[in-house]
C-alpha cells in the first residue's frame, strides 16, 4: 500500500505541461508541418470550420487544403523561417498566438525577403488545442 501512496504522490508531483507550453507546441507541429508538406497533419490540427484570412480573401478548410496549401508548402520549403516576436495568451477554452516571422530565401528565380505576422486562434477539444481561425499578412522587409 505505501509503494501505491508514493506512486500517487509521484504523479500529483509531476510536472504537467502548462496551457500555453500545448498550444505553443501544437503551434509548432503546424509550421512543421507545413514546412515538411505534411498534409495529414495540417488538416488534423485545423478544425473542420477554420476560417483562414490572408490576402483580403476568407477560406475554408477544404478550400485551403484544396489549392492554397500546396502553394504555401512550395513557398515555405524555400525560405528559412526565424521569429522575431511572439505572444500566447490563453483564456479558458480559447488561446491566441501572435507572430511576427522573418521569411528569407528564393523561390522560382526571386529572392525574397518578408516580415510575416501571423495570428492563430486556438480552440481546446478533447483532442487537444486545434486552430479555429488563421490571419496571415506579410511585406517586404527594406
Amino acid at each position: 500500500m505505501l509503494g501505491l501512496s508514493w506512486l500517487l504522490i509521484g504523479l500529483w508531483l509531476a510536472p504537467v505541461p502548462s496551457d500555453t507550453a500545448a498550444v505553443q507546441q501544437t503551434v509548432a507541429r503546424f509550421h512543421e508541418a507545413l514546412a515538411q508538406g505534411d498534409r495529414a497533419t495540417v488538416a488534423q490540427l485545423l478544425l473542420e470550420e477554420v476560417i483562414i484570412l490572408e490576402g483580403g480573401r476568407r477560406e475554408s478548410k477544404a478550400e485551403y487544403l484544396g489549392h492554397h496549401y500546396g502553394r504555401d508548402v512550395a513557398f515555405l520549403q524555400a525560405m528559412r523561417r526565424s521569429i522575431v516576436w511572439q505572444q500566447v495568451r490563453v483564456a479558458g477554452e480559447l488561446a491566441y498566438v501572435s507572430t511576427v516571422s522573418r521569411l528569407q530565401g528564393t523561390f522560382r528565380e526571386r529572392s525574397y525577403d518578408l516580415s510575416s505576422a501571423e495570428l492563430l486562434v486556438l480552440h481546446r477539444t478533447p483532442d487537444g488545442w486545434r486552430i479555429g481561425a488563421i490571419h496571415w499578412s506579410s511585406r517586404p522587409n527594406r
